[in-house]
């Protein structure tokens, strides 16, 4: 059988030229050269030089077979390349997924962080609400996820990230502002403004209000903790969000206060037990652990 090391004894000896340069290239002594040669001349069934004058001539058959071999270095050093670029993250490509709520804020802040150090890796970020996020992981059709806990699924691998607790907002106008911290009694009536009802903090929140026996106004529902904080600022309503990220600052006119009883909210990484992660996404997690412990601090899940 023709081994690769008897490939690269002969290529050495018709690059350099002698059997002693090309063990020198190669690390090796003359004679296991010179054996490699003879042993690879007996496997294809012709001779690859001839000896004359203390050098060896190639023969019309090792110029033609040696054409062939350097077709296939020339391939295996693309090969090489190739597997080089991916694992220094310079070749790849990551699939993401979140929920909506998390999209333009956390993990457009996380994208941006990834790109700026492997801008050669292709990120595609597909946003769908929870339950179709744990489909999709679990489907291997996004690699890696970003989303609340709990998630019951023995098929998903989940690893915290950042926990906070849910707030209260309501325009800074509203009597509610008297108030240091809000209960559900305090929105009793309320003209609220919730979350999609595939929402997990939505059903989250619903039942707090249900154990409390308090009706709200519930004439309003949207997608982000975004389009939320702008129907408040607009003097629309109330509502009770998640804590994770800061976007009520983007907002004026809205008032922030702690809710009680407490909703902790807990954001994780997800990916599938049923396949290890690519490079590119064991680094995409790094990432995002070393964004969270510079950003959130102690909030950070251990």
């Amino acid at each position: 059988m023709v081994t690769l090391r008897q490939i690269e004894a002969f290529r050495g000896v018709m690059v350099t030229g002698t059997v002693t340069q090309a063990a020198r290239m190669l690390e090796v002594s003359q004679p296991a050269v010179s054996r490699m040669i003879s042993y690879l001349e007996r496997e294809i069934g012709f001779k690859l030089f001839i000896r004359a004058n203390r050098q060896l001539i190639p023969t019309d058959e090792g110029r033609a077979f040696y054409d062939e071999v350097e077709r296939s270095f020339i391939g295996l050093d693309q090969i090489t390349k190739a597997a080089s670029a991916i694992r220094d993250y310079r070749r790849g490509h990551i699939r993401l997924i979140t929920i909506p709520s998390l999209a333009p804020n956390l993990m457009v802040d996380l994208v941006a962080q990834f790109s700026s150090e492997y801008p050669e890796i292709a990120v595609s970020l597909e946003v769908q609400p929870s339950q179709r996020v744990f489909e999709w992981i679990v489907s291997q059709q996004c690699e890696i996820g970003l989303s609340t806990l709990p998630i019951k699924n023995a098929a998903i691998v989940t690893q915290s990230v950042v926990r906070g607790e849910a707030v209260c907002v309501f325009p800074e106008t509203h009597e509610l502002a008297k108030k240091k911290r809000i209960k559900p009694s305090d929105l009793d009536g309320e003209r609220f403004i919730t979350f999609k009802a595939d929402s997990i903090f939505r059903q989250m929140v619903d039942k707090v209000f249900l154990n409390a026996n308090v009706h709200r106004n519930l004439q309003i529902e949207a997608r982000t903790t975004e389009a939320i904080c702008g129907l408040v600022s607009a003097g629309l309503g109330v509502s009770v969000i998640g804590p994770a990220f800061p976007v009520v600052d983007w907002w004026p006119g809205i008032a922030v206060r702690p809710f009680d009883p407490t909703i902790s909210i807990e954001l994780a990484l997800l990916h599938s037990a049923q396949k290890p992660l690519s490079l590119v996404g064991e680094r995409f997690i790094e990432i995002v652990h070393e964004y969270v412990d510079e950003t959130f601090g102690i909030r950070r899940t251990r």
